[in-house]
């Protein structure tokens, strides 16, 4: 271990346009009471969250990137310096989630005996309803998803084996994602923690819920407007890539668009909003041109450009479509 390494934990919690948020979330941590380090990163927004952290936990560390690098890429950039103090685990956390100093140290013992974990996870708004507890994965498509709460296994011992985690909370040991790397960030924002779960599966590291360790989360809140319309095109860019990435065949993924695309764009139209379903068809066609060219990382700047300069009657995300949260 370098000079002036830690063998504390770490986690890391990244905030874009969520100033709000990422202050109860640190709040909810306990900085005072937390044995591990805590990394705040602002990825570009410039909304003082990082000004007022410093001022409130003068112990919390804190990270400008400059720059909106996606889910992936804030979250590596935090990944890299926990793994460059020497943390002996790393833990991602969402900036909309409420989770005690009990929680992450529950989750940091689990990970250094050799899993890779996540808590129960329940909504915020409503504390009772599990937003994730274990995933599936469609066999036709490969494409994961959250399990009903009542098709889930039963836990042995508190644990609950599942194919994926939900990037919302995962912590694994340092030797775990050097072994395994960072987020791919192709991805930017959606599928990125879909892919290294994979990753880490092939690497022979288990991945598990631990059923008696709860967090609350904040679901979706921003997914509205332009970012509900960008988020279509993410999933389905990342959908196609994830799906080639584990082993899908070009027949998969046509289904993929078939079902979980293009579907969409029809009901909007039966619905009445044609609008709404121009606009969509847009962000999917854009989506598969990426993904055939090879176009990854963040949207097309002008893309991005028309989704803001759309104002929609807001409707409900379709489901399948949109991603579970903003990086």
């Amino acid at each position: 271990m370098t000079a002036g390494s830690s063998e504390r934990g770490a986690v890391v919690v990244l905030s874009w346009h969520g100033s709000e948020d990422t202050l109860r979330c640190v709040k909810s941590l306990r900085p005072e009471a937390l044995g591990s380090d805590i990394l705040v990163i602002d990825n570009g927004s410039f909304d003082g969250v990082l000004e007022e952290i410093e001022r409130r936990w003068p112990r919390v560390h804190t990270l400008q990137t400059g720059v909106n690098l996606g889910f992936a890429g804030g979250m590596n950039r935090g990944i890299a310096w926990a793994i460059g103090r020497g943390a002996r685990t790393i833990t991602v956390l969402n900036n909309d989630t409420v989770a005690s100093p009990d929680a992450i140290a529950a989750l940091e013992l689990a990970a250094l005996g050799g899993a890779v974990v996540s808590p129960a996870i329940f909504r915020l708004d409503d504390p009772s309803v599990l937003w994730f507890g274990g995933a599936t994965v469609d066999p036709r498509d490969l494409i994961p998803g959250h399990a009903p709460a009542d098709a889930l296994s039963p836990p042995l011992d508190g644990r609950r084996r599942t194919p994926v985690l939900a990037g919302c909370c995962v912590t694994a040991a340092r030797t775990v994602w050097e072994r395994v790397g960072m987020f791919d960030e192709r991805y930017f924002l959606n599928f990125e923690d879909s892919d290294w779960s994979r990753r880490v599966a092939d690497a022979g590291h288990p991945l598990e819920v631990l059923t008696e360790v709860r967090i609350l989360h904040r679901v979706s809140a921003s997914f509205t407007g332009a970012a509900r319309l960008l988020s279509t095109y993410y999933f389905v860019r990342n959908a196609l890539l994830y799906n080639r990435s584990a082993g899908g065949s070009a027949a998969s993924r046509v289904r993929l668009l078939r079902t979980r695309a293009l579907h969409t764009i029809a009901a909007e139209r039966r619905a009445g909003r044609p609008s709404e379903a121009s606009h969509e068809a847009l962000m999917v066609a854009s989506a598969v041109v990426s993904y055939v060219t090879r176009r990854f990382g963040p949207a097309p700047r002008w893309l991005r450009a028309r989704a803001e300069a759309w104002r929609p009657r807001e409707v409900p995300t379709a489901a399948g479509v949109g991603p579970s949260r903003q990086g």
